[in-house]
């Protein structure tokens, strides 16, 4: 037997206990967390190329300019010289050392210091990100208090088991609003600046995004499959349709309607597709002698709900 045949069939005689679907939930809410969390504090979210000015001028006195490579985070912002594809290489005198090395700056928002001389796109783009900074930092904080939540639902088998399936849902949405404030941003700087000059030639700016980035904006998925998992294990512990109504809003009166269009002889809509909870309900006869007796006993049922149920005891 091969390794895929055993995993296979490891898999289908598995049993989807409780202990199995937390440990899987607790699993993929880990490595959400990592996914969520690691992205804050590093410095390759946009990888970005910028010409800047450097020491040397061509015949008719201008200033040349030379190809540099940005990395643009949250709280940082890199920079390091890269030769451009002509070929030529510049010395000591025209780009110093200090400014061809791989450096690294403070985002100037937290250094107060003036960056002008760096950068002028990348360093745009750094100083926008303060406010998904906070979004993505108040996101990744709330998928971990949804992470505790599922931990301490579990272990006490109480309601913070689907509130940590609601409270994943809205962590997710909230860094998705980061990350789609961080696309806006880099868009809106480097856009304009991509477009070919007056003369026809094309933009020296580029941008890609880099790991964080998809690393973040794909942690959408798992927090998914995490509230689905987590809001599972709560339902389980209800399993029939009675118990179901003391926490589902709307569901006794949804019940209600579809107990009364099946005593009426009213055909069966949508609500009754298989695997739905109207399911659970008797079908009577449609007679007309059995729409008289329907009606009665659907005045019954309406003024004692558990009535809807003991046809199914």
């Amino acid at each position: 037997m091969t390794l895929g045949e055993r995993v296979s069939k490891f898999v289908i005689e598995a049993r989807c206990t409780d202990n199995i679907l937390f440990s899987g939930a607790m699993a993929v809410g880990g490595f959400v967390l990592v996914m969520q969390s690691f992205p804050i504090f590093m410095n390759n979210w946009v990888f970005l190329t910028e010409p800047r000015g450097i020491n040397k001028t061509n015949e008719n006195g201008e200033q040349l300019e030379s190809t540099f490579h940005y990395n643009t985070g949250y709280f940082q912002i890199c920079r390091v010289h890269i030769n451009n594809n002509s070929g030529i290489i510049y010395d000591e005198m025209e780009i110093p050392p200090s400014e061809s090395e791989y450096k690294c700056y403070l985002n100037p928002l937290l250094s107060q210091v003036d960056l002008t001389d760096i950068s002028l796109a990348s360093l745009a783009v750094i100083i926008r990100l303060g406010s998904p900074a906070l979004l993505h930092v108040t996101g990744a904080l709330v998928c971990c208090f949804a992470f505790f939540l599922g931990v301490v639902g579990h272990i006490r088998s109480s309601f913070y088991t689907l509130f940590s399936s609601i409270t994943y849902i809205c962590g997710s949405i909230i860094l998705c609003i980061a990350v789609l404030m961080v696309v806006c941003v880099v868009d809106d700087e480097l856009a304009p600046r991509m477009k070919p000059n007056a003369a026809g030639e094309p933009s020296k700016f580029s941008y890609t995004y880099g790991p964080p980035f998809f690393s973040s904006a794909l942690s959408f998925i798992p927090v998914q499959i995490c509230a689905c998992l987590h809001a599972f294990l709560y339902f389980r512990r209800y399993p029939s349709v009675v118990e179901k109504l003391k926490f589902v809003p709307g569901l006794e009166a949804k019940l209600r309607r579809a107990q009364l269009d099946k005593e009426l002889g009213i055909p069966p809509l949508e609500s009754f597709r298989r695997g739905s909870l109207a399911s659970y309900l008797p079908i009577p006869s449609f007679s007309q002698g059995s729409r008289r007796n329907s009606r009665r006993s659907s005045q019954a049922s309406f003024s004692n709900p558990s009535l809807l149920f003991m046809q199914d005891v």
